[in-house]
């Protein structure tokens, strides 16, 4: 009888409660900001979020565009030398069109630029941002990254993936070597494969953009530090990026960049803390620089060498050697992709794997 009379007296309770609550908390709006100066760009863009809350589902609040934007933002970079400012931008806003899809609204977006091709490597940036009349004041500042250079291979060594014989003599491992420079603290190190699709309604030029790593500051024990980028590893990549399809009657070879870009510390802790854990923590350090808000307002740079697959002003020079041409139309990983080569010298060579 006693637990009869607990269920009845709780359920009476509960069905007289009519009191409704949320397990939402008191919304507290934060400014996040997402900001990087790079000397070698023209135009250089912030990007400005802030929080959202409301009762129902997070998802459908993420897909609609005004959730996450500021109605009014006057936002301001200057340039620092000596403790005096020498010049001043106001950002303009822009919408752009190349948002991926995912959680968030796509594949519009706003975003916040200034123009300048010619920022001071001597000098420190300061950001002020001043959300809708003063009711948040967002400020941060950073020094430049200064120049990174490749140093090898230099720019009239080619890229060398394999051997004549692969299944004989194997994959090659090219190294990617470069200088470091000062205020850097972490340098990925990536390689774009620009290539050229044929199909009858048309012809269209593509790349891929293959990360080959990244190393810290922290742990390198050189001023020219360098990467291998395993040829075996390339063409899985590519075989792994590219679908085969029946429309496409030949694909030829452009060319290849090579691309290290270099981070400021403060860009190195901000990716170290939010890079993906395995723990089973329900807490993980989060990181900020910026005063206001949350994010990060930071520098880097990118030293970049490109090599034409056959360079327009010598055609007896070559971006990619002759065997790794070869692997890539004929090889175990992309043999079916339908690469051919039409670089003069193979062609006039009458090799298998010259594009008729």
């Amino acid at each position: 009888m006693k637990r009869f009379f607990f269920l009845i007296v709780t359920v009476a309770i509960v069905a007289g409660c009519t009191t409704k609550f949320s397990v939402n908390g008191e919304y507290d709006e934060t400014p996040i900001v997402h900001m990087l100066l790079d000397p070698n760009d023209e135009f250089h863009f912030l990007k400005l979020n802030k929080t959202f809350l409301g009762d129902g589902n997070a998802n459908d609040f993420a897909m609609v565009a005004d959730s996450a934007y500021f109605d009014q933002v006057d936002a301001t970079i200057e340039e620092i030398i000596g403790g005096s400012t020498t010049r001043t931008w106001t950002l303009q806003d822009t919408i752009i069109e190349n948002k991926e899809s995912g959680t968030f609204y796509y594949p519009e977006q706003k975003l916040y630029f200034f123009q300048a091709d010619d920022l001071n490597e001597d000098a420190l940036y300061r950001l002020t941002i001043d959300i809708e009349n003063g009711r948040h004041i967002v400020k941060g500042q950073t020094e430049l990254v200064q120049d990174i250079n490749i140093t090898f291979p230099n720019a009239f060594q080619q890229i060398n993936f394999a051997e004549a014989n692969v299944p004989l003599n194997g994959y090659n491992t090219q190294s990617i070597a470069f200088s470091t420079g000062p205020n850097a603290a972490v340098f990925k190190v990536q390689l774009r494969f620009d290539y050229r699709e044929f199909k009858p309604s048309g012809n269209e030029n593509k790349s891929l953009l293959w990360n080959i790593g990244t190393l810290r500051i922290a742990d390198l024990t050189t001023t020219n530090p360098s990467l291998g980028a395993n040829g075996e590893s390339f063409y899985e990549f590519v075989a792994n990026s590219i679908q085969e399809d029946p429309d496409v009657t030949r694909r030829t070879v452009n060319g290849f960049e090579i691309l290290v870009t270099a981070g400021s510390e403060d860009l190195n802790t901000y990716m170290l803390t939010n890079q993906p854990t395995s723990s089973l923590a329900q807490n993980k350090p989060t990181f900020s620089n910026v005063e206001g808000g949350l994010g990060i307002f930071s520098a880097r740079t990118t030293a970049a060498q490109y090599k034409e697959f056959q360079y327009t002003n010598n055609p007896n020079q070559r971006g990619f050697s002759l065997n790794s041409t070869r692997e890539l139309c004929e090889g175990q990983y992309t043999g079916s992709l339908k690469f051919c080569s039409d670089n003069t010298n193979d062609i006039a060579q009458n090799y298998s794997f010259a594009c008729n």
